[in-house]
């Protein structure tokens, strides 16, 4: 009997013990949505910058159909297409990192400060 009553009791404050504080939980949710505005950022970006490879990549296809690869010019001018769609695409992928990270790192800040707060 006293150890099943011992054993309750510590249940019950190792659970009250654990519970979040209001500014805990604001403060995973700001993570959280940070996160996610992070990832979508990455997604879109990395999407627009695949989209400019295929679209480069088809166009420098097109150099090379029209000139049935006989010309050296054309490949030259294919690759140069090529080349430039891919620094495009790497650029933009680059910008979209260094945003998602912004957005990730102020949200971490924001959450950092609501749980000093609660300290």
């Amino acid at each position: 009997m006293k150890f099943t009553l011992a054993a309750a009791l510590m249940t019950c404050f190792a659970v009250a013990g654990c519970e979040e504080s209001v500014l805990d939980q604001q403060a995973d949710r700001v993570r959280d949505v940070s996160q996610e505005q992070a990832e979508g950022v990455r997604d879109m970006t990395q999407n627009a910058a695949e989209e400019i490879r295929e679209g480069t990549q088809a166009k420098a296809e097109m150099v090379r159909d029209r000139y049935d690869n006989a010309s050296d010019s054309a490949e030259a001018k294919a690759d140069a297409i090529e080349e430039q769609g891919e620094a495009a695409a790497d650029n933009l992928e680059e910008r979209g990192e260094t945003k998602a990270d912004n957005l990730e790192a102020t949200g971490e800040h924001k959450a950092d400060a609501l749980e000093a707060r609660d300290e």
